[in-house]
């Protein structure tokens, strides 16, 4: 009778500190909403939208007025944006809130994701302040970015996708199935997504588990959901001579990272000036493809003659193109600086300040690296996510940047996965002292070549970052 009292007792006591966390959770994300609401109609209220976003408010613009031709930029993003422009009408306050709420569904992906996978309410606290306050989407929070967005359905498709596995439930793997498609629609870089998913789910199972069903049919499931909701969008290309593609903007996307007059580290900044500020020579070679101010309105011929130049010089030049893949890379995993530079170039600000913005940005994203990349020499059992699940990942995410135009910013959507694993680092940590210092014990060596690896692509993306900014 003492050991049912003694149960009932700790069952109350798990259910009190479990409510406590939740509602701790809960006055995270609405502090954080409430922030990204001062910021976007406070402080940012004058910030015109920056990089893409005039792009995607102009698609969702033609698509509700019914004259969209086709989809230079993928149309996710616009469509995210249609039901706040739908109602608001196109105006800065309607911008800025379609930002603001990317930023949040982004924060409840990272807490939904972080409430599947991490094995504490105490770490899916740490992972919600850590997503909530994450400056490079913070101080972003009223662009309207495909980034943010991705990284949100990414999350999403996990978290259903293990849920899925877990419970073998369909239903849970249309949801998860949706969630990829709309990743696809945002980003079609993320094409893998839904067979990393399953396939890495099918592994996770016991060996005695395993069967073909298990397989098949949530593959068979991720297949008929993200074909119905992107095919549309390519049979409407196609209708209009513009190919079965999700955005026309591809072609371009390889000819600037492939061709003699883009640098070979930052191969994003060929693609990131007007044609007019480029040297002589560079605006003659992009001369020969078209003449307008952007590949925008390239028809399928140019677009082609696009592929074509960029597959000639990959193959003419092999030895300079691996360097430019291996450098593309390191420059994957280099420190967020996008929006301390977007806020320079609006508000003015002196070097000397973007430095400061810049290292609140990016030294973020580099404690986030490092407790990704600590957590990856622990004990698998620590997160709900294996090993080879966020190296394949990882690898799906980066695998679309290597030939093409790319950028730091491009780990968006991987970085919900990095706060989860380092939200766990953290709360194991505070809570086993001893087993801590072991885990440093013994991989002091690994630690340090790590340590030192992040520190030296720093470095080098930073060097890059002044000489070609």
């Amino acid at each position: 009778m003492n050991d049912i009292r003694r149960m009932a007792v700790s069952g109350d006591i798990d259910s009190a500190e479990q409510a406590r966390w939740n509602r701790r959770i809960v006055l995270v994300v609405a502090f954080g909403i409430l922030l990204r609401g001062i910021l976007v109609f406070g402080i940012l209220e004058s910030m015109p939208q920056m990089g893409d976003g005039p792009s995607y408010v102009a698609q969702a613009s033609a698509v509700l007025s019914g004259t969209v031709d086709h989809f230079y930029f993928p149309p996710g993003t616009a469509f995210f944006t249609l039901p706040v422009f739908s109602i608001f009408g196109f105006s800065t306050f309607s911008e800025h809130l379609a930002g603001m709420l990317i930023g949040v569904l982004l924060v409840a992906s990272i807490v939904f994701l972080a409430r599947t996978i991490l094995p504490s309410q105490k770490a899916v606290f740490i992972a919600a302040v850590i997503g909530t306050f994450y400056p490079h989407v913070l101080l972003s929070t009223a662009q309207i970015s495909s980034l943010p967005l991705a990284a949100a359905f990414v999350s999403i498709a996990i978290a259903f996708g293990v849920r899925a596995a877990r419970r073998s439930s369909s239903t849970l793997w249309v949801a998860s199935a949706v969630a990829c498609g709309s990743a696809v629609l945002v980003r079609p870089g993320t094409l893998l997504l839904p067979a990393v998913i399953v396939v890495m789910a099918w592994f996770a199972t016991d060996k005695r588990s395993r069967v073909s069903t298990s397989l098949y049919r949530p593959l068979g499931i991720m297949s008929l959901v993200v074909t119905a909701m992107c095919l549309p969008v390519g049979l409407f290309h196609a209708s209009g001579g513009h190919g079965l593609t999700l955005a026309t903007n591809s072609e371009w996307n390889m000819l600037l990272a492939n061709n003699a007059h883009s640098p070979d580290y930052k191969t994003g900044h060929f693609g990131q000036r007007a044609i007019a500020d480029l040297d002589p020579s560079a605006q003659a070679y992009i001369r020969q493809f078209f003449t307008t101010e952007t590949a925008e309105p390239a028809t399928a011929q140019q677009r082609q003659r696009m592929l074509d130049s960029a597959r000639a010089y990959i193959l003419g030049n092999p030895g300079r193109t691996l360097w430019r893949m291996a450098s593309r890379v390191r420059g994957f995993f280099g420190c967020d600086y996008t929006a301390a530079r977007e806020m320079q170039l609006v508000f003015g600000y002196s070097d000397r300040v973007f430095a400061g913005v810049m290292l609140l940005e990016g030294g973020f994203y580099l404690l986030i690296l490092l407790g990704w990349l600590f957590s990856m020499l622990q004990n698998e059992a620590s997160i709900g996510l294996s090993r080879s699940f966020q190296v394949a990942l990882l690898a799906a995410i980066i695998a679309p940047h290597v030939l093409a135009f790319s950028l730091a910013k491009y780990h968006l959507p991987f970085v919900p996965v990095m706060i989860c694993c380092t939200a766990a680092v953290i709360s194991h940590a505070q809570q086993n002292e001893k087993g801590r210092t072991s885990m440093f014990a013994k991989r002091r060596n690994t630690l340090i070549i790590l340590v030192i690896a992040v520190a030296v692509i720093q470095v080098e993306h930073l060097v890059n970052l002044v000489w070609y900014r």
